[in-house]
This record gives structure tokens, sequence and C-alpha cells, in this order.
């Protein structure tokens, strides 16, 4: 019995073991998400980086490589991978487990040695296509992976005499014509036809030009240029090629357009787009290697910092995640020199790391399927069918704009244009919102245009008789006899308030001085607006204006300018009013007028001009009064138009802002007594003494920065020490 006793002790503790160990296992994955080294983050309207759930979570890793450089996975998820430090092609299953290699160990084909191969594709009829990089050469086998033939470097007049051969990746069209990567790529893709003949460079880079480089190459002679630093396109790093053909290069070196999608035109489709608008100048930004799949969504493997980027086929972003290697801390997710970058049929994706040999493979999590799933809707078109997908997204995480964007498509497809506003506003997509204010307006036209238009025309009617009867009646007056001044009419509503509105201001200016002090100022500025010469000389020789009044402009123009931003359409607004950094506002509205009236007042001392500076900030003050009056209605009717009516809405904009500028012109003529010749000058000086300015406060600000550093630093030494 004792020794049954503790048999029975045993196999519960044995027990007891497995199932603490079934429940850590069991809460092993959990634990992966909860503490992966990377945070996930997707992309909105402004190019700002939003938080989201991940999308991608480490699944395995895969190793017994050497340097790997190059993936390839088949339409039937057949991984091949460029084992560049061994020498050989090999071939995965998605378990992770060697099917073959090539060349086979016993092959006794010379030719079909490999040296750092460091590209591998494999065509529709299952061709090896092998970027022989140490061999300078591109060598294909057969499905079987028996040696076929070698490409060498093709022979033609129109290759450059300075160009290298070396392959480093390829890809084969549907045709059979051949498109390789090499060692400096500034010319392009090196495209043979079948025979491996030369049939030209596709997708060269452009030199980027300044306005400087212009200026030399027209005005420099031929000496000149030579002797100036020879420039060079954006190299092509990387190419991969979708199921509809079309070329996709990676880039370097460019602030712009590191991804471009191109057609047989080599005509990039993605327009340039630049794919890191956070980062000025690209001091840090690297794309190595692009995946393409079925859908067209691009993920990208970005080496300077070891993250993976997915974009949709248009180019928005989707995710960023994954991080580099730090301190020597090697966990699932980061990455050391990611070189290749591939996804099977399921999703999952395959990262090759040069550095620490070896493939992770990353599956996507039930968010980024959903987000996939419904992207891929959207850019077939099927909006109805993508909302509920959109909708749970929106539930998951709140911050993800492309789920308002995908709601507003499928509201605004489905007919529910106010709903679709409210979704576009949230995304922040001004088209989109336009589209569905356009069809909001029409239908309201279209419900109330009879009945608005019935009413407008029985006013008119209603007006015309009225004005037909009071002039009957006043002619049968006179017919009478009656002496003219003497026909009481009952005046119109208009006539009567103005009367009164006379009445009041004549009471009002006999009844005081307060009155007339705060009148007087308001009527010259009208005044002013409708005889701008003649307003400012009165403004400016005027005892009834002062600097309290002139200052009072200033501050109702900064008020009316905020509260432009507040009612100004979605379409027409350069940030979200929420956001707006009043401080900021301030100094953006105050500084400069106060520099512009500073530098005029400076300039107009030197050439002579009789201006004060209190009559300086006068006109100055009383030349911003169409801002004051008409900005703000301009910005609230901006939420009638539409974004292909906004030139109605920039015109208005230009108009008002011409009209401050003439206004500034009139009133420094006159103050300083110029005439048109001497103002011209004046103003231009102004305009040189204001960047002066400019120039001398940033200078003033960084040495006081500095100095108050010293100081502070100095001081806190000094305090350690004593203590």
């Amino acid at each position: 019995m004792p020794t049954s006793s503790k048999a029975r002790r045993k196999i519960m503790r044995m027990l007891l073991a497995v199932l603490l160990a079934v429940v850590l296992l069991g809460g092993a994955e959990r634990a992966v998400y909860a503490e992966l080294p990377y945070t996930t983050y997707s992309g909105d309207v402004n190019n700002n980086w939003i938080r989201t759930p991940n999308a991608f979570v480490p699944k395995a890793v895969w190793g017994g490589l050497k340097n790997p450089e190059d993936l390839f996975i088949t339409a039937k998820d057949e991984l091949y991978v460029a084992d560049t430090g061994n020498d050989r092609i090999v071939q995965f299953n998605l378990a992770g487990q060697i099917v073959r290699t090539i060349p086979e160990p016993d092959s006794t084909e010379p030719k079909a040695k490999l040296r750092s191969p460091e590209g591998v594709f494999v065509t529709e009829a299952g061709e090896i296509v092998v970027a022989d990089t140490g061999s300078r050469r591109v060598v294909v086998f057969d499905p079987e992976g028996r040696y076929v033939r070698e490409v060498l470097a093709p022979d033609s007049e129109l290759i450059p005499k300075t160009f290298v051969y070396a392959p480093l990746k390829v890809v084969v069209d549907q045709r059979g014509y051949m498109y390789i990567v090499t060692k400096g790529g500034y010319q392009g893709l090196l495209q043979l036809a079948p025979d491996g003949t030369f049939a030209g460079f596709f997708g060269a880079n452009k030199v980027p030009t300044s306005w400087m480089e212009s200026f030399k190459r027209r005005f420099y002679t031929e000496e000149q240029l030579k002797e100036e630093q020879k420039r060079l396109p954006g190299a092509v790093t990387n190419v991969a090629v979708d199921a509809k053909g079309f070329m996709y290069t990676v880039n370097k070196d460019l602030k712009s357009g590191q991804l471009k999608r191109l057609n047989f035109g080599s005509v990039d489709l993605l327009k340039d787009h630049n794919f890191a608008p956070w980062l000025k100048p690209l001091e840090r930004f690297s794309f190595q290697d692009v995946h393409v799949d079925a859908h067209g969504v691009m993920t990208v493997a970005e080496t300077s910092e070891g993250k993976i980027y997915q974009y949709d086929k248009y180019g928005q972003l989707l995710f960023i995640f994954g991080t580099n290697v730090v301190n020597s801390e090697q966990r699932l997710g980061m990455f050391k020199r990611m070189t290749s970058i591939a996804a099977d049929s399921q999703g999952n994706i395959y990262i090759a790391d040069g550095e620490l040999n070896r493939i992770q493979i990353m599956k996507p999590t039930r968010f980024g399927e959903l987000v996939h799933q419904a992207a891929y809707m959207d850019n077939q078109g099927k909006y109805e069918e993508s909302r509920p997908l959109w909708e749970e997204i929106h539930r998951m995480n709140g911050m993800y704009d492309r789920a308002y964007l995908g709601m507003a498509k499928a509201m605004y497809k489905e007919g529910e244009y106010q709903q679709a506003m409210a979704y576009f506003d949230q995304a922040e997509d001004k088209e989109g919102y336009s589209e569905s204010f356009w069809q909001v307006r029409m239908n309201l036209l279209l419900r109330y245009f009879g009945t608005g238009m019935t009413v407008l025309v029985l006013l008119i009617i209603g007006l015309i008789i009225y004005r037909k009867i009071r002039r009957s009646y006043k002619s049968r007056l006179l017919a009478d006899g009656m002496p003219e001044e003497k026909v009481s009419i009952r005046p119109e509503p208009g006539e009567e308030a103005s009367r009164e509105a006379s009445k009041e201001a004549s009471g009002s200016a006999a009844g005081g001085e307060v009155w007339r002090a705060w009148t007087e100022p308001w009527r010259q500025m009208f005044a002013m607006l409708r005889h701008p010469m003649n307003g400012m000389y009165d403004i400016a020789e005027s005892r009834e204006v002062r600097w309290r009044f002139a200052l009072m402009f200033v501050v109702l123009g900064f008020v009316v300018v905020i509260a432009g931003k507040a009612v100004v359409s979605l379409l027409f607004a350069s940030q979200r009013f929420g956001s707006l950094d009043i401080t900021m506002e301030a100094m953006t509205f105050f500084l400069p007028w106060l520099s512009w009236v500073i530098a005029n007042y400076l300039t107009g001392s030197v050439m002579r001009g009789e201006g004060t500076f209190g009559k300086v900030v006068v006109v100055n003050s009383y030349a911003i009064a169409p801002y004051v009056l008409f900005l703000l209605p301009v910005q609230w009717l901006s939420n009638v138009l539409t974004l292909q009516e906004g030139i109605f809405y920039h015109a208005a904009m230009y108009g008002i802002g011409i009209w401050v500028f003439i206004l500034i012109f009139i009133g420094s003529q006159t103050v300083h007594n110029y005439n048109l010749k001497e103002a011209i000058g004046m103003m231009s000086v102004s305009v040189v003494t204001l960047v002066c300015l400019w120039v001398f406060g940033f200078v003033l600000i960084g040495l006081l920065y500095q100095a108050t550093d010293f100081v502070t630093g100095f001081g806190r030494e000094v305090w350690e020490r004593v203590r």
C-alpha cells in the first residue's frame, strides 16, 4: 500500500505538471502578442502615424542559411531562397523543410556551379532564373533544376562603356524578356530579349534639377559645366513583377518615387509618390525589396530602421511594423539586415535577414486580415460588400482612418449622402466630401427649387404692383393740384429705416463727443474703402483716429481670421480648427504686421518720408479693413461650394489680399508724401528691410538661446561642484 500511495502521488504531480504546461503553452501565443518588440502603425490623410492593433505577429523562424539575399514565392507557394553564402538556391516548402537545392550537390555540369547568387526568379513554366552575381551572369535552370543556359553581358554599341554587367536581381515577363538589376543601376533595368540580345534600358530615373542647376546649364560655358560635380540619377536597386506584367522598381536616393509601378511604356502609375513624407531630407530611409500580391498590395522591406511597410495598389499606407535589433537583443519581429521579402497565398510574410542568417515568418492577425479583405473589395469597387468589414474594423480601432473612408464610400454608393459626408469629414477626404455635398445640395435644389422660384416670382410681381400703385396714387394727387412737397406718401420700409437711422445719428452727434469719437473712425474706414486715396489722406491727417482705434482694428482682424478658420468649409481648411495653436496663430498674424510697420517706418525715415511712427501704425492698421469686413463672410459662404467651384472662393481670397496690398501701398505713399515712383522705391526697400529684420531676429534668438544654455549649464556644474 505505501508503494501504491507513492505511485499515486507521483502520478498526481505529473498530471499537475502537464496541466500547468498546457496552461502556459496555451497562453504563450497571447504572451507573444502582448510582448512584441514593435508597435504597429498606419497613416492618416495628413501623413501622421496612427497606432493600430497588431496586423502581423511572428509565426516561425527558419535557419540553415548563410547570407540569404533574395526570396521568391511561386503561385503554388513554393519558396525559393538565394542562399548567397552557400552558393546555391534552396527550395523550401511552407513547413520549413528543404525540398531541394540548385544546383544539386552531385551535379557534374561546371556551368551549373553558382558563385554568390543574389537573385532568383521562377517563371510560370517553372524555369528557375538566377542572378549569379559572383560570376557576372544570369543562369537558367529547368523545372527539375538542370542547367539550361547562361546569359552573359550583351554586346551593343548603345551600352555605355562605364556600364558594369554584374546582375543582382532578375525577373522575366510574360513575353520572356529579362529585366536585370545591375550594380550601380543608374541607367535603369537592363532589358534583354528572349534570345539574350540587348533591348534597351527600362525604368531609368531622372536627375533631379533645381532652379540653380537650370541657371548653370543656361549660362555656364562647357568648361565650367565640366568642373561641376557630375550628378547621377537615383539607382534602381530591386525589381518585382505582378500578375498583370507591371514592373515595380525599388529606387535609392530619391525624395519621391522610392517605389514605382511601371507600365510597358516605363510610365510610373504611382505618379512619383513620396513614400516617406515625414522624413526631410531622406537621411535614414532605404527600401530594400518589394513583394506584390494578387490584389496589388505592396509589402516593402525598409532596412535602415528594420520596418515593414504595406501599401494598397494606389500607394496608400496600410501598416508599418517591425524594428531593428537593439543591443544585440534578438527577438521575433526584430531584424538586423533585411535583404528580401515575400508573401504566400495565405498572407504570411517571409523576411530574409542576411546578417542573422535566417528567415522570419509573420502571420496576419484578425485585424490585419479584415483590413486586407476590406481593401481588396474597395479596390474592386465592392463598397457595399466591404461595409460590414469596415464597421468591424472601426469597432476594433476607432482611430483607423481607412475605416471611416471605407464606410463613407459604402454609404455614398448606397445613396446615404448625408451620412457619407460625416464619415468623409472624419476621414478628411476632401474629394469624397465634395462629391457627397454636391449630391446633398442637388437633392435640396430638386426638392425646393419649384417652391423657391414660385415665392421669388410672387415677391417680384408684388413689388412691381406696389410701385405702380404708389406712382399712380402720387400722380392723382398732383393732378388734383396739391403741391408736390405736400404729397404725403408713406415711405417704403427701407426709406423709413434710413430716416430713423439718420435722426438717431444726428441726435447722437449732437448729444456728445463720446459717440462721435467712436463712430468717426468707422466712418473714415468706409470712406477709405470707397475712395482709397482721399480716405487714406483723411485718416493720416485726422485727429479723431488714434492708436487705440488702430490697434483695435488689428486685434479685430486677428479675431476675424480665427473665426474664419472656425467657419470655413472642410474643403478649403488647411487644418482642423480644434488642432489650431492660438499662440502660433497670434505670432503668425501679429509679428509680420509689426515687422512690416517697423520696416516701413525705418525706410521712410531714411528716405525722407514725412510719416511719424504713429501715423504709419494707423494707416497700416486701416489697410487690413478688407480682412475685417469680408474675410469672415467669404469663408462662411465657402460652405455652399464644392471643390470644383473652389475657384470662386480662391478668387475672393486673392482679391481680398490684393485689396489689402493696394491699401498698404496707398497708405505708405500718402503718409510719407511720396509720388508714385518714390513710393514704389520705398516699398521695395521696405521689403528688403523686413527680410533683414527677420534674419537679424533669428540670429539674435539663436545667440540668446546659446548664451542661456551656456549660463544654465555652467551654473548647474558649479552647483554640482559646490554641493
